[in-house]
């Protein structure tokens, strides 16, 4: 995305809506509705709204923000399936099965 790439605020904003995950899930309805007045209120607002309706659908309808809010996790990576995976598919010779 060229917006992302080349302006500053708008990277900030997108940035800010994907460092919602690491806050309280009761806090994060609140802090949308601040970042989504801030879209409005950006130079940038027509092209963030592609990305604000996407994020919306896919994040705040269709999973609830209990689901993906990492703030009280212990895993904060996929550094652990990635060593499962990696023990399990030592156990074959060929690097990539026909299972």
């Amino acid at each position: 995305m060229k917006l992302y790439e080349n302006d500053l605020q708008s990277r900030h904003l997108m940035r800010s809506f994907m460092a919602l995950a690491l806050l309280p899930n009761e806090l994060i309805p609140d802090r949308f509705k601040l970042l989504t007045k801030k879209v409005h209120e950006s130079p940038q607002a027509e092209q963030l709204r592609i990305f604000l309706v996407y994020f919306e659908k896919q994040w705040l309808k269709h999973f609830r923000p209990t689901i993906w809010s990492m703030c009280d996790s212990n895993w904060r990576t996929n550094n652990f399936a990635e060593a499962q995976n990696r023990r399990f598919f030592s156990r074959f010779v060929q690097p990539h099965p026909n299972l």
